[in-house]
């Protein structure tokens, strides 16, 4: 027998318990404003997620259940337009309800279990929420991937990744799928897979899992999906950068396999778009990709071309390139050779951007170490682009950019070590030459300075010898002998004492 009107509280229900960081966020609300029908009959949203996602559920449907175990979250979301059940999944499946024509699950399976709850894995806890939906349901489940680049690079112990208030399973689930061939194999009909990425349950970007298996290093979709796994990584100490990794991914066609997560879809739904970010999204038609009214080829960006040219030390081929990067155009991320109105400050930015991920990323370049430090680089660059890179344009560019970001990994933080180290190294070295300079020459001062004062005891010796007062003498004597000399010397000498003389 089924159930139509659910008892508010059912087996499972946990308190005094929150369960933090519901799921949810911009990007996930207007993917669900696209996949649910306008009339989407009974609904389920298992598991917690924030108001944005109700608001968009409750506009396409009257007939809203909220299943929620901790009790005082249930508490807070009651006298609103949902109806809000307490508990845990296996207690609401226990009460047998009427089948839903939608389930939402988008934060996953691993809040939906109490502390009664049976030991369920993650496929028994799918085929419980699978088998509360009509046979020809719409089902959203979100499952976190293990095998993400960012779980691989999390420097923490695998314990210390979740703490004592996400009530999460301590003990391995070795039925957990971590691959999209799994998902497939353990799910069946999955309608449509979207990559996941989100931190502290914000949903920053979604992107659909067969374009991002197509897409390679460099392209509009991997720069997509690097923008997600930079936001992801925001909060998470790494052993590395995931830039290297994504890249060597994406190179292999695996960047979806690596994904932090995936958004699953069984039955059908509305139409949706390829991809989901905060500044909107994005349809991948033809050969390039649709961001709203502009068509980005689906190319590689120069920004990819440029590291190349740079890591091949090829100087004449990048300033090539650079001339080409003129009137403002953006060039990193999807934006390349986009043309912006305005002045030459945009790519004053875009120029910064690239100096701040070529220097702090540590990648070759043909340029001195000298010149890595400051805007010396930036200034050489936007010369090469045409542009007269005047302090103005350097500060607007600058502040466009933002600071350069703080190395958050461990391999880059040994590695700006080392290069403090060798740079430490290098400048003592200069050190020690100029020192030792100062001491030759001190020491050359110092002869000379004796020298100087030998020559004058040698000259006062001459001086108080017998010869040279007898050449004093004699030529006193020579003057006597010339009366006339003699006579206007004495002369001159009397007008300074005679008042009246001239």
């Amino acid at each position: 027998m089924t159930e139509t009107k659910l008892p508010p509280i059912v087996r499972g229900e946990i308190q005094p318990w929150t369960d933090r960081d519901a799921t949810g966020g911009p990007v996930l609300a207007a993917f669900l404003a696209d996949l649910l029908p306008a009339s989407a009959g009974r609904v389920l949203v298992a598991g917690p997620h924030d108001a944005g996602v109700l608001d968009v559920v409750a506009g396409r449907s009257d007939d809203v259940t909220v299943l929620l175990r901790s009790v005082s979250d249930a508490e807070a979301l009651r006298g609103g337009a949902f109806s809000v059940v307490t508990g845990a999944l296996d207690g609401l499946a226990d009460e047998k309800p009427v089948p839903f024509d939608v389930v939402i699950a988008a934060d996953g399976l691993d809040r939906l279990l109490g502390p009664d709850s049976p030991a369920l894995d993650w496929p028994e806890r799918a085929d419980l929420l699978r088998g509360l939906a009509a046979p020809d349901g719409l089902v959203v489940i979100g499952l976190a991937n293990d095998f993400a680049i960012t779980a691989l690079l999390d420097r923490r112990p695998e314990k210390e990744r979740h703490g004592d208030d996400e009530w999460r399973p301590l003990h391995d689930d070795p039925r957990r799928p971590s691959s999209p061939a799994q998902v497939e194999a353990l799910l069946g009909g999955v309608a449509r897979r979207y990559s996941l990425f989100a931190t502290a349950g914000r949903v920053h970007t979604l992107l659909d899992s067969g374009a991002l298996s197509r897409t390679r290093a460099g392209l509009p979709g991997s720069g997509i999906a690097l923008a997600g796994l930079a936001a992801v990584a925001g909060g998470t100490p790494l052993l590395a950068p995931v830039t290297d990794a994504a890249e060597a991914a994406a190179r292999a066609g695996m960047l979806d396999a690596v994904a932090p997560g995936w958004l699953i879809v069984l039955g059908q739904g509305g139409t949706t778009r390829t991809a989901y970010t905060p500044a909107g999204t994005a349809d991948l038609e033809g050969g390039g990709w649709r961001f709203g009214d502009r068509l980005v080829p689906d190319v590689e960006s120069a920004e990819t071309v440029l590291f190349r040219l740079a890591a091949a030390e090829d100087v004449p081929g990048f300033r090539a390139y650079a001339a080409r990067l003129t009137g403002g155009a953006y060039f990193d991320a999807v934006h390349d050779f986009e043309k912006t109105p305005g002045d030459e400050v945009p790519l004053a930015a875009a120029w910064h951007r690239f100096r701040d991920r070529l220097i702090g990323g540590h990648r070759r370049h043909p340029w001195p170490p000298w010149m890595a430090e400051g805007d010396d680089l930036v200034k050489t660059w936007l010369a090469m682009s045409g542009i007269e890179p005047t302090a103005e344009i350097l500060a607007h560019g600058r502040e466009i950019a933002g600071p350069a970001p703080e190395p958050d990994d461990l391999r880059t933080v040994l590695a700006d070590a080392e290069t403090a180290r060798r740079t430490a190294e290098e400048r003592a070295g200069h050190i020690f030459g100029l020192e030792r300079t100062i001491g030759f020459r001190d020491r050359q001062l110092r002869t000379r300075e004796q020298q100087l004062r030998d020559m004058r005891a040698e000259l006062r010796l001459l001086k108080s010898g017998r010869a040279v007062r007898m050449v004093s003498l004699v030529g006193r004597v020579a003057r006597l002998r010339d009366p006339k000399r003699l006579a206007g010397a004495v002369k001159r000498r009397a007008r300074r004492f005679l008042p009246g003389r001239s």
